[in-house]
């Protein structure tokens, strides 16, 4: 270890080591070296570090040593006093000495005396005072205090201690007749830049000493990826954190996003009442376990830094809840200091993204609708054939006379969002304190849409000489408006009706008759029904710290979490939906209401030790986790016209209706210990184990336990590399390998349980039949996870290159298999089939332009992913699953295959002669007749290669970001060309399809087309027809800003000043042509914002 230069200087005065003892002895053979090359080798085969300043270490030109057995303090006697150096010996560290020449001129001393504190006010021993630019200095003694003697009555002194900010002091010039000055220091503790270090949660490491494969990210780096959502920022900032698209609700705010690290470990379906998604990746906030829902509402100026823990080193400290990856959340701490006052305000609006719509005009749409057989029918009369030639013309002529109706555009809106959050953080010595408020209030792009968060947070610190405790309490309050009317509802509407009639009274039906049928989807949404919620979540997290030594720490830390979720959904009696119902059923009511109670506690203890070049960090502590989830509601029905909206109202429950309720009770007790272990900072080792006790498993398996190992060199730290290669300024390799589990999963799942039949009371009672059969022996869910990494940083940090390669295998899945009828229920959770996912991550950045003392800076950086994943072992245990997803899905799991893949039949195409499809059977052979039996992989639907290239500019206080995301080689089943140029049926004549149902489908023999014959309304199965490759190309942000720090926003009483713009998926380009967002559309985003401290 180097120490900050002189830090070192004790007594640096007084001459040298007489009487000082280093008698350890070295070997040494050493020509024509500098004397750093000779006290590293010394350090090598010793226990002592050398402490100098560089500077005056090249006075001493070059050396030639050839000793053998000889102890330290002759060596450097012969090396040094003829050199005009001396040393001397301060708890294992060699110091050097210049000594001062006996024949100074004779002149006034001038004499600083003083006092350094920490920010608590607690005494420093041993901090180094030098006077900037010379070799004199001293350091403080036990008391805090110092005594030295200036050359001259103008200086700088600079105070240096490890842990602490180095500071520079300028002393003025001395008055006349004054010799002498009192200073008070107070030093602040050392700010360690946050990409230089893992936070997992549990403890903290240098990165260059961390075995992991782990990234850590900053607010700042979060917000130039826009400042709406943290999870959005991370997708485009990590390859391996990925946010999977939903196609079906796009934007919609109220929808939690689906997400995976390095891919799942789990089968797909296995979500429960709760709706937890054994896929989704562990989530830390302060140290605690979160969820989901807190981290997506989380305000982003709360946010000190998020580190995402990918492989088993980063992550086994969890244990059997970490196999999906873990992202760690540390929230602002206060700082000490005059009262600070910091604020942020954004703008946002959202527009809708509706590019992908390829719907017919109203033309077009009545051309479909003959050609497809809609106005000729089945059974022909002359009745009939006069009737719907009426309709007919009477939908050409409202063409004629002009009418296009533009459906989209009327559920949609230009969202305008406001976000504003408020800090007031102070404190000196041993109290500091934090108050925080913020607003969120997200207005989708659909008009009944609302996302509105009311947020507050206080955050103490209480410090003592040897204690800390500090104290996180925050609470959110979340008002939710869903839209009645889905989007896609507006889609179907056909263009050649008007929204109003002709006194502009929107009317129940837009077509009603014997052949067709169309409702007005304004009707539905000026009625009183609604869809609102109210989630109020609370949680207070405490932590005690116990510093009795500098090696030692003791931490206790309680977290109580408190969640309540009520929503409400109500249709009015005059809603379509209820035109065939009996009255006394028209209109419905339903209340869910979610609760959670979540208790964790830890204690930990950490030792941290440097011995000579070993460096040791041990952590041991156990922890517990209780929760209780509780989901209880009912459902009414029958209510009269009119305002009437609530349950009392209602004419009572649903035949057979029952309230629900849902008790999912889960406990775990866990003990773990972690040591790392340094040499020489140059070879390294993570070792991890975590015994684990859960309910969530069999009862004959509740415990389990997981490890971890993993190894780094730190190859730039080797002579060869350092004396030859000045340019590489890191090279580590990594390897890791360890069993972390997953614990996403229902409590009740291996219980055997009943339920009352309600519906069927009898003279004996109430009768109840069997539910669920249980599992005792159901085992925990583990994933073998490998890891190999290097990490390169070259010319002079311009060029940064991180690459990781996994390997993932889960043995046993947990699945749930089809059951016998006779058994009485359909599923059965048990342990079957393994899943191998393998891929590779990287990221790579370079600066074009570095001059950063000039603050002008341009980087380009880019980011990929590639995975593939493979499941065996599963024979016919997912028959069911696989039986129930046919016709409904492109998802099986079958043993060899990726559950990725698409399995559909595989199609020849179109025959030119009739317009019927062709397919190949099993053998290869054509065929009309379909079979599931012939299903194939069609594709898969995982991007070969995806990823993020960017580039960033910083000058002076402007700052711009670009990033575009690149998918490429994804195959996709396209869900518009099934559902809307083919499968329409006769009623789906009365909503408006996809352009490509007129121009694309078969019409007259010798046609060469994609799709089967217009007047064939039969239903299509799912065929390759439908699979196509997907490339895509997306400007996913755009950030610029501008920082002020000019004097003038002092003169307003500000300390600094920042202006923003930023931009999320601005546009997007696509080698196909698809709908998104069919019940919710996707969206644009345009962001101004502000930022100031005073």
């Amino acid at each position: 270890m180097r120490w900050n230069i002189v830090l070192i200087l004790v007594c640096v005065l007084q001459v040298a080591a007489i009487g000082v003892s280093a008698q350890e002895k070295v070997s040494l053979n050493l020509k024509d070296v500098s004397a750093e090359q000779v006290f590293r080798e010394i350090k090598r085969q010793t226990k002592y570090d050398f402490v100098y300043n560089e500077e005056q270490c090249r006075d001493l030109g070059k050396m030639s040593v050839n000793v053998k057995d000889e102890p330290v303090g002759k060596v450097l006697d012969k090396l040094l006093l003829d050199r005009g150096f001396s040393w001397d010996l301060l708890e294992g560290g060699i110091i050097l000495i210049k000594v001062q020449s006996k024949s100074s001129d004779k002149r006034q001393e001038f004499k600083i005396t003083g006092k350094v504190t920490d920010q608590s006010g607690e005494v420093l021993p041993g901090v180094a005072i030098l006077i900037k630019g010379t070799t004199i200095g001293v350091a403080t003694d036990a008391n805090g205090e110092f005594s030295l003697v200036l050359p001259k009555d103008s200086v700088v002194l600079v105070f240096s201690f490890i842990g602490m900010e180095t500071q520079y002091v300028a002393i003025p010039k001395f008055k006349v007749g004054e010799y002498h000055q009192e200073l008070k220091i107070t030093m602040q503790e050392e700010k360690v830049a946050l990409e230089d270090v893992v936070v997992t949660g549990i403890f903290t490491r240098k990165k260059e000493s961390f075995t992991g494969s782990a990234s850590t990210y900053t607010a700042a780096e979060l917000k130039t990826m826009g400042s709406q959502n943290i999870l959005q920022s991370l997708k485009t900032l990590d390859p391996a954190f990925a946010i999977l698209e939903d196609n079906q609700f796009g934007s919609d705010p109220n929808r939690l996003p689906n997400m995976e690290i390095r891919g799942k470990s789990s089968v797909l379906g296995l979500r429960d009442e709760l709706d937890a998604d054994p896929n989704q990746p562990l989530f830390i906030l302060d140290g605690f376990e979160s969820s989901l829902a807190v981290i997506n509402d989380l305000d982003i100026n709360r946010i000190e830094s998020i580190t995402i823990l990918k492989d088993a080193a980063s992550t086994a400290i969890y244990g059997s809840k970490a196999a999906n990856g873990v992202v760690v959340v540390e929230t602002v701490k206060p700082k000490s200091g005059e009262l600070q006052v910091s604020y942020n305000g954004n703008l946002n609006l959202s527009m809708p993204d509706l590019t992908s719509y390829n719907l017919m005009n109203a033309r077009e749409k009545l051309e479909f609708e003959k050609l497809a057989g809609g106005y000729s029918p089945a059974n022909w009369s002359a009745e009939k054939e006069i009737e719907l030639n009426e309709l007919y013309n009477k939908k050409l002529e409202a063409i004629e006379s002009g009418v296009n109706t533009y459906w989209l555009a009327e559920p949609l809106r230009t969202g305008v969002n406001q976000k504003h959050s408020l800090y007031v953080q102070g404190g000196e010595g041993r109290f500091l304190f934090g108050l925080g408020v913020g607003y969120n209030g997200i207005s989708g792009v659909m008009k009944e849409s609302l996302r509105e968060i009311i947020s507050g947070n206080i955050d103490l610190i209480y410090r003592m000489e040897k204690f800390q405790f500090s104290n996180k309490f925050s609470i959110n309050v979340t008002d939710i408006e869903n839209p009645v009317v889905p989007f896609q509802s507006y889609a179907e509407a056909n263009p050649y009706f008007k929204k109003r009639n002709k006194d502009g009274i929107v009317e129940k039906w837009l077509e009603k008759n014997d052949y067709f049928e169309a409702s007005n989807p304004l009707w539905n949404d000026n009625l009183n029904s609604r869809n609102e919620g109210k989630n109020v979540s609370l949680s207070n997290y405490f932590v005690a710290e116990y510093f009795p030594t500098t090696e030692w720490r003791v931490r206790a830390r309680l977290g109580i979490t408190y969640g309540n979720n009520d929503t409400e959904v109500f249709y009015s009696p005059e809603d379509t939906r209820f035109e065939d119902t009996e009255a006394l059923k028209k209109g419905e009511y339903t209340s869910t209401n979610t609760r959670l109670n979540q208790a964790e506690g830890e204690l930990s203890v950490t030792w941290a030790k440097v011995l000579g070049v070993h460096r040791i960090n041990l952590v041991a502590g156990g922890n517990f986790n209780a929760s209780k989830s509780l989901v209880q509601g009912y459902s009414a029905q029958g209510f009269p016209d009119g305002d009437f909206t609530y349950p009392s109202f209602s004419n009572g429950y649903p035949e057979h209706g029952i309230p629900t309720f849902y008790e999912s009770v889960s406990r775990s007790l866990n003990g773990y210990f972690n040591v790392g272990y340094s040499f020489d900072d140059r070879y390294l080792m993570d070792f991890s184990l975590r015994s684990s006790g859960s309910s969530v498993f069999g009862s004959s398996k509740k415990y389990n336990t997981t490890w971890s190992v993993g190894l780094g060199w730190n190859l730039h730290k080797e002579k060869f590399i350092m004396n030859n290669f000045n340019w590489i300024n890191l090279l580590k390799l990594r390897a890791s390998i360890g069993n972390p589990g997953n614990q996403n999963y229902d409590s009740a799942q291996t219980l055997l349980t009943y339920v009352f039949q309600y519906g069927s009371m009898n003279y004996f009672g109430l009768g109840a039949i069997l539910n669920q059969v249980g599992n005792p022996d159901l085992k925990w869910q583990t994933t073998l996870d490998k890891n190999f990494g290097i990490d390169i940083t070259l010319l002079n940090r311009r060029l940064n290159i991180t690459v990781d390669y996994f390997h993932k295998v889960t043995d046993p899945l947990l699945i749930r298999i089809g059951m016998p009828l006779s058994s009485g229920t359909p599923t059965y959770m048990t342990n079957a089939g393994e899943q191998t996912s393998q891929g590779v991550t990287a990221t790579a950045s370079y600066y074009i332009i570095q001059n950063f003392d000039k603050r002008f800076s341009w980087m380009v950086r880019a980011n990929l992913r590639t995975q593939k994943t493979r499941i065996d072992k599963i024979g016919d245990k997912l028959s069911l699953l696989n039986a129930s997803g046919k016709g409904a899905n492109t998802v099986r799991y079958y043993d060899g295959a990726d559950p990725d893949d698409i399995w559909a039949v595989k199609s020849v195409g179109i025959d030119p002669a009739n317009g019927k499809e062709l397919f190949y059977d099993e053998n290869g052979n054509y065929t009309y007749d379909f079979s599931y039996d012939d299903e194939v992989i069609c594709g898969n639907t995982r991007p070969k290669i995806e990823g993020v290239v960017g580039t960033s500019l910083n000058w002076k206080g402007l700052s711009l970001s670009l990033n575009f995301r690149y998918q490429l080689g994804a195959d996709v089943f396209n869900e518009a060309l099934f559902n809307k140029v083919e499968n329409i049926s006769t009623e789906g004549l009365n909503k408006n399809q996809d352009k490509r149902a007129l121009y694309e489908r078969w019409q007259k023999a010798g046609d060469i087309v994609r799709f089967k014959n217009i007047a064939n309304a039969a239903s299509t199965p799912m065929s390759s027809r439908f699979v196509q490759e997907e490339n895509v190309l997306t400007l996913e942000s755009v950030y610029l800003g501008y920082e002020f720090y000019d004097g003038w926003i002092q003169k307003l009483g500000l300390s600094n000043l920042k202006l923003q713009v930023s931009m999320r998926d601005v546009f997007r380009a696509s080698s196909i042509k698809s709908e998104r967002g069919i019940s919710y559309p996707f969206a644009r985003s345009l962001e101004a914002g502000l930022s100031f401290n005073f």
